[in-house]
């Protein structure tokens, strides 16, 4: 059995027993004194290289929708307000509200479901480049990537295909798609439990959604193409007009 595949069993299994919580990794080594991230084929054989290991609480759609918009501005720009997101605001808070533990000699204190200030403050300590290989492998946790979205469409538009067979190897969000369906109506779930969805789970189904509703909507029009304009003649049933369908 291959390392990958005992990797994939291993993260898996894991999120099995702690739904809730998500470990990261990378590698790192001293440079010029200063612990940076490295890639380990990248570096020399004298090198010394070691692991540094975080487990952060899982990102939620709730967790993302409060603190996106809590991190929301209003700007001007050419006399119109603009909407937009503080990122780098957005990401601290993503530390304060998801780092849980680990392995770097700096404790971490938490209080009500935050770090504490004093610990977000010691945390603030390291390295630059440290800590944001550390929160950009657990946005990847939960960011949907360009090959993930490719699928979805492509397995879509066989799923909603009329007269279609189903789709063979069902990627993850089109199997949640369909164990699930939508959150309220076909899961009943209330916005608390929404609150609770990881948030790249709840994306990847909104995907599917919308791809539903596009497929729903082209059917109805096609319904509407075939059935031709109503005419109805004095003593008779209505019947179809032979002319054709103009569109107004």
């Amino acid at each position: 059995m291959s390392i990958t595949a005992e990797q994939i069993a291993r993260r898996e299994i894991a999120l099995l027993e702690a739904p809730d919580r998500v470990p990261v990794s990378i590698t790192m080594a001293k440079v010029n004194g200063i612990m940076l991230p490295r890639k380990r084929h990248h570096v020399g054989e004298d090198t010394e290289l070691r692991d540094a290991k975080a487990v952060f609480k899982i990102w939620t759609f709730g967790d993302n929708q409060i603190i996106e918009k809590a991190c929301r501005y209003s700007k001007n720009v050419d006399g119109r307000n603009q909407e937009y997101t503080d990122v780098n605001e957005m990401r601290r808070l993503m530390v304060k509200r998801s780092l849980l533990s680990w392995s770097l000699p700096i404790p971490i204190e938490r209080e009500n479901g935050w770090l504490t200030t004093d610990s977000y403050e010691r945390v603030g300590s390291v390295p630059a480049p440290l800590m944001e290989a550390l929160v950009y492998e657990f946005e990847k946790t939960f960011m949907v990537t360009e090959s993930e979205e490719e699928t979805v469409n492509r397995q879509c538009a066989v799923l909603f295909n009329r007269g279609g067979r189903g789709v063979t190897d069902a990627c993850d969000a089109i199997s949640m798609f369909c164990s699930y369906g939508n959150f309220n109506e076909k899961f009943g779930m209330s916005k608390e439990d929404m609150a609770m969805l990881p948030f790249k789970d709840y994306q990847l189904l909104r995907m599917v959604m919308t791809k539903e509703g596009e497929s729903v909507k082209r059917d109805r029009n096609k319904k509407d193409h075939h059935a031709g304009t109503r005419i109805a003649m004095g003593g008779t049933k209505p019947r179809a007009s032979r002319g054709k369908r103009i569109a107004l």
